[in-house]
């Protein structure tokens, strides 16, 4: 494995003071992987206590401390290396992180790993020997595509680990040992994964969404039962087949998803536009009829929006919302063969909130996850925005009249100020001149 000039230069300092390096964790496994990339490096020292390692690392810059029952430790010139003393643990809650940490710089590798979650990530790198350590098979499983559990009383006292297999599944293409599967069934049942913190939750669920076939960690929290309520309801949502071949909301989901992920680096938002395609159709559950019809499931699916909390970022869940009551218009209005003022309204609904071309993307991918799309019908669609791009533009025009120009012509600084401000930006659109807008609306309205 390759380092750091500086943090070859410590890993000496290190073992000159008496202490032994390995690292660990994720970045052996993606260098047995072939995985490229900016990974942290998880650097564990044995024999040498708390203090002696703090001195060591103190010679070469700045430390910064995690805690000494963790003793992670971190170099501000040396960043995504972070330095820890190897430990055991003992679960002493039901929270995530509700551990008793006991730092032991003796403790042997046997016991060191078994605080791992999979084989895959117990590999170890002897720094000094330049050989990685495998002392439970993990490079096999890595080969044979396998996704194994370390130790079943361990990885139990961790629920976090279950969404972890989740993004991994969805990350490497991998299968879950059948007694690791049934170890995370387990968990899902006894209602293990219900503290953990919503933060932890969406984070673990963007990795997997920003992997490159999503709906494999999604069929996994499926085969588990740990699909959260807003999409375990697709799953008995039935829809049209004539215009779904591919079954019920759920499956439409994944293919949508799985779409997206080949799309999503041409937006301009990657992870909230796979949120997005992820949650599009959350509202047909609430609004589809027995002979499959789902009028106003975008709507429906705003609302039950609002519920999801793990999606805390203001700006996000604007974005998400925008996404899932706006996701089918541009498709309707191509086959509808809509009037300009149409696009142009749409324009302005999605101003400041989502960018036309994002708009086009998710529509192109709940349009390709039916199964089977005709191509005449999909290019047509791609025709009709370039011909309204072309000649309107892809962002709303700015409003001709505003506030000020109300109330010099005399209306009122009320609450219904920003109706009459729509309506005078929907004359704009029709293609209304600025003088007989605001006689229009003068007329309307009592100036008082």
């Amino acid at each position: 494995m390759q380092f750091k000039k500086l943090a070859e230069d410590v890993f000496e300092d290190i073992l000159h003071s008496g202490g032994y390096v390995y690292i660990v964790g994720g970045c052996v496994r993606d260098e047995v992987m072939g995985i490229q990339g900016e990974n942290d490096i998880d650097v564990e020292v044995y024999h040498l206590t708390y203090q002696q390692l703090y001195d060591v690392l103190a010679r070469h810059g700045h430390v910064n401390t995690f805690g000494q029952s963790f003793a992670i430790m971190q170099l501000d010139c040396l960043p995504h290396y972070d330095f820890a003393l190897p430990r055991k643990e003992k679960k002493t809650g039901e929270k995530h992180q509700d551990f008793q940490v006991m730092i032991d710089p003796e403790l042997s590798l046997d016991k060191a790993i078994q605080r791992r979650d999979l084989t895959m990530n117990a590999l170890m790198y002897d720094y000094q020997q330049g050989k990685i350590i495998d002392l439970c098979g993990g490079i096999d499983d890595i080969k044979n595509r396998v996704i194994r559990c370390v130790n079943v009383k361990t990885f139990a006292e961790d629920p976090l680990r279950v969404l972890r297999i989740a993004q991994f599944v969805a990350r490497f293409d991998m299968l879950v040992e059948k007694r690791t599967l049934q170890l995370c069934k387990e968990m899902v049942k006894q209602h293990m994964l219900d503290h953990l913190s919503i933060e932890r939750v969406y984070s673990e669920y963007s990795k997997i969404l920003m992997a490159e076939k999503p709906s494999l960690g999604f069929e996994f929290l499926r085969t588990i039962d740990a699909l959260p309520p807003y999409l375990k309801a697709l799953e008995t949502t039935h829809q049209r087949l004539d215009y779904h071949p591919e079954g019920h909301v759920f499956n439409h989901t994944m293919l949508v998803i799985d779409v997206a992920a080949l799309t999503k680096h041409k937006t301009d938002h990657p992870l909230w536009f796979m949120w997005s395609c992820l949650l599009h159709d959350i509202g047909k559950p609430v609004v589809t009829t027995k002979e499959g019809h789902a009028h106003g499931h975008n709507e429906a699916g705003v609302e039950v929006f609002k519920q999801v909390d793990i999606i805390t970022a203001k700006k996000e869940r604007e974005y998400i919302s925008t996404m899932i009551m706006y996701h089918m218009h541009l498709m309707n209005m191509a086959r509808n063969h809509s009037r300009d003022l149409s696009y142009l309204r749409l324009l302005k609904k999605i101003d400041g909130k989502v960018s036309l071309n994002d708009l086009i993307c998710i529509s192109c991918c709940d349009k390709l996850g039916r199964g089977k799309v005709a191509r005449e019908q999909y290019d047509a669609f791609l025709e009709f925005i370039a011909d309204k791009k072309a000649r309107l533009g892809d962002r709303a025009k700015p409003p001709m009249i505003n506030g000020n120009d109300l109330l010099e012509a005399g209306f009122k600084a009320d609450k219904q100020l920003k109706k009459v401000l729509a309506e005078a930006y929907d004359l704009q659109l029709q293609g209304i001149d600025r003088e007989r807008i605001l006689r229009s609306l003068k007329k309307k309205y009592d100036k008082g």
